[in-house]
């Protein structure tokens, strides 16, 4: 019942989202090839409103600190721009008649050269602020310097069109395992086999 009562909410959310991206957003296309890839990363928006819901369930005292709540809404910004652009690029697609042509055989005109504009900006905008919500987390002492350097790198390294500003997981999982420490020290001394004193 403690796991229970602390964790309920990630697997809640975690399902929500994957709810909401399969039953309001991937159900309304049905396209493949390259049209198919930027729906892919579209879809990184609903996992970024998961994870943000996760970091600052486990960080209660994030909560009450502006800088970590501006720059967490900062990258989630930055993931529905994601949505967005590709979006834009599957319509643009779909309008042309290529909903379905592989990346290899696309034949690019200026509208789909122009919806890429966003769909290639956005993900560096949110390893930007990745990299920020990871600074702001390590100054506040929420996560430990080498979960901050771990997370910066794999914000910079990770291919920022499938997941941008990837080290968002590693922070996530950081304070998942200092809430459930924390979770641990708060469970009340257990008095089995202990006889109390007879005054």
């Amino acid at each position: 019942m403690i796991h229970v009562r602390h964790w309920w909410p990630v697997p809640v959310l975690l399902a929500t989202s994957l709810f909401v991206q399969k039953a309001f957003f991937e159900s309304g296309y049905d396209v493949s090839g390259h049209a198919a890839e930027h729906l892919s990363s579209a879809t990184v928006a609903f996992l970024a409103f998961a994870l943000v819901a996760i970091l600052l369930y486990v960080t209660p005292r994030a909560r009450r600190q502006p800088l970590v709540l501006v720059i967490s809404a900062a990258w989630l910004v930055a993931t529905v721009l994601v949505l967005v652009g590709n979006v834009r690029v599957v319509d643009a697609l779909v309008r042309a008649g290529m909903g379905d042509t592989p990346t290899s055989q696309l034949v690019e005109d200026a509208t789909i050269d122009s919806a890429h504009d966003l769909a290639n900006l956005a993900p560096w905008l949110g390893v930007l602020a990745a990299l920020a919500l990871t600074g702001a987390l390590w100054r506040y002492r929420h996560v430990s310097g080498r979960v901050a350097i771990g997370a910066a790198i794999l914000c910079v390294i990770f291919p920022p069109w499938i997941v941008p500003g990837a080290g968002v997981l590693v922070l996530t999982t950081a304070r998942c395992n200092a809430y459930q420490g924390e979770a641990r020290t708060d469970r009340p001394a257990s008095t089995g086999g202990t006889v109390p004193a007879v005054p």
